[in-house]
């Protein structure tokens, strides 16, 4: 005798609201027949697309934090750095504090005065 028991799709709506709450969403567009490149480059790492986007990302940081001389330590407490010489520098923590800076070393005196305060 065979007991089917049914299951709940419950989770479901919980992932969606975990999702929303923890991540955003962004539609990237491609020239036609990039797609696939991209598909292609992500499977030759083993990673998916999404992955593969958010490493890419990731490596460009941490070329920006490289370029910039900004302590290890300090790295785990910026989510991010976007700009130019020409801009200026903003600056976006991991806990939503955020600055801007005018030149690579205001970005550096930033940083640190930041880190040094919250104890990084």
């Amino acid at each position: 005798m065979f007991i089917i028991q049914s299951f709940s799709c419950s989770y479901i709506p919980d992932k969606q609201a975990f999702d929303k709450e923890r991540y955003e969403r962004i539609e990237l567009k491609v020239p036609k027949g990039m797609k696939s490149i991209i598909k292609s480059l992500a499977d030759d790492k083993e990673m998916s697309v999404n992955a593969y986007l958010q490493d890419l990302v990731r490596k460009d940081q941490c070329g920006m934090f490289d370029t910039m001389q900004i302590a290890e330590k300090n790295r785990e407490m910026i989510s991010g750095i976007t700009g130019n010489m020409h801009d200026g520098y903003d600056i976006i923590f991991k806990d939503g504090h955020s600055c801007h800076c005018r030149t690579k070393k205001d970005v550096r005196s930033c940083i640190i005065e930041y880190c040094s305060e919250k104890g990084g």
